[in-house]
């Protein structure tokens, strides 16, 4: 019955099925009788997602949060996030403010002082959260997606690309780019989370505090269950097809520079960034070519790996914005169907049409020496 309640709990909040199924996972561990310790006043969203995390795990599962700046409080608790000056992964300390610290998600401990000297794939100076996904990560994505050793490792590294880091950059004060900003961004997590705060003119307490906390704490737990959710269903299971075209990309064309997907509705792209490089053919790839739900054969543009708008190559600049007729005129190529204004997409009726406008653009980036 207590689980029956709980999965209409779950689904009056209309959670997705595998965060229903990960949150009875959690609610069905023993109570561990743990204690974690954080700092009080104001919260950070690494913080609160670094408390949710831990709660995931049968080590700390149902554990009790204490707040507090105080040395004598916190002692007695059975882990510290984020508070205490001290990083010892063996004492159950995890602190990312203290001077000389710079640890990073897949760089060896202590190895570094400053970006240029990570060991590791990722460069991002770890928050509370980062710190607790390093050596607990692996263990909670497995607890909660029932995934195995090998998917586990390539969730836990697309989690940080896609969700974790992003917390830990904005809580470390790192900018997403260099130069001046476009446009001001407050839809993000850590933003949300900021909310979630006592305003500077509204009466609050430590119960108070501590109540709001734990609200930001199950906000993060819910969005990282969100984003868990859509690897596991949908990245996890393209993966296997992305790697079986990549496997067979000589096939589709000698250079290798052109994938042929069953699907251009799959996540391909994070999955082609991380293949490649497993492979050692990072950037190898230019275009993707895949049937679209009407029919039409499109030929998309492989982004820069951390760009939104970047790419390797682009369709040709004579083409873009053309359509039909005019387009395939200009081109030289049957049955064209359009190329967009910014050259990252175009569509062809035919496989061999669509092939032949990325080659055509390949060559004329060989040409060029670049071009985009």
């Amino acid at each position: 019955p207590f689980l029956m309640k709980l999965q209409r709990f779950c689904r009056s909040l209309a959670m997705p099925t595998f965060a229903e199924k990960a949150f009875l996972k959690t609610c069905s561990l023993p109570a561990s009788g743990k204690t974690i310790g954080t700092h009080s006043g104001s919260f950070q969203a690494d913080e609160a997602l670094g408390c949710w995390l831990l709660r995931q795990l049968p080590a700390f599962a149902d554990a009790a949060i204490v707040r507090s700046r105080d040395a004598a409080v916190l002692e007695p608790c059975d882990i510290v996030i984020d508070v205490g000056g001290v990083y010892d992964h063996e004492k159950l300390l995890y602190d990312h403010h203290q001077r000389g610290f710079f640890e990073t998600a897949d760089g060896k401990p202590g190895a570094a002082t400053k970006p240029t000297e990570a060991t590791g794939r990722w460069k991002t100076k770890l928050s509370a959260s980062g710190l607790v996904y390093k050596h607990y990560g692996r263990e909670i994505i497995s607890q909660l997606s029932g995934t195995g050793a090998a998917d586990t490792e390539a969730l836990w590294s697309e989690l940080y690309d896609q969700f974790m880091e992003g917390i830990d950059a904005i809580d470390n004060g790192i900018e997403i780019s260099d130069g001046a900003r476009r446009y001001k961004e407050s839809s993000d997590l850590s933003s949300r989370v900021h909310r979630l705060n006592p305003r500077w003119n509204e009466k609050s307490d430590h119960a108070d505090q501590c109540a709001r906390f734990e609200k930001a704490s199950q906000l993060c737990g819910a969005e990282f269950l969100d984003v868990l959710a859509e690897l596991v269903e949908s990245w996890l299971p393209a993966r296997s097809l992305v790697q079986a075209a990549l496997e067979k990309r000589s096939q589709t064309h000698t250079s290798g520079e052109i994938l042929k997907l069953e699907s251009g509705g799959m996540p391909w792209k994070d999955n082609l960034y991380s293949l490649e490089r497993e492979a050692g053919t990072a950037g190898l790839v230019k275009f993707v070519l895949y049937v679209d739900q009407a029919g039409m054969w499109r030929v998309q543009a492989v982004t820069v790996e951390g760009t939104l708008f970047e790419n390797r190559v682009s369709l040709m600049e004579p083409w873009r914005g053309l359509r039909d007729a005019e387009l395939s005129k200009i081109s030289g190529i049957a049955d064209c169907c359009f190329v967009h204004a910014n050259g990252f997409i175009g569509g062809n009726k035919t496989f061999e049409g669509a092939l032949e406008m990325a080659l055509k653009s390949i060559q004329a980036a060989s040409k060029s020496g670049g071009y985009k």
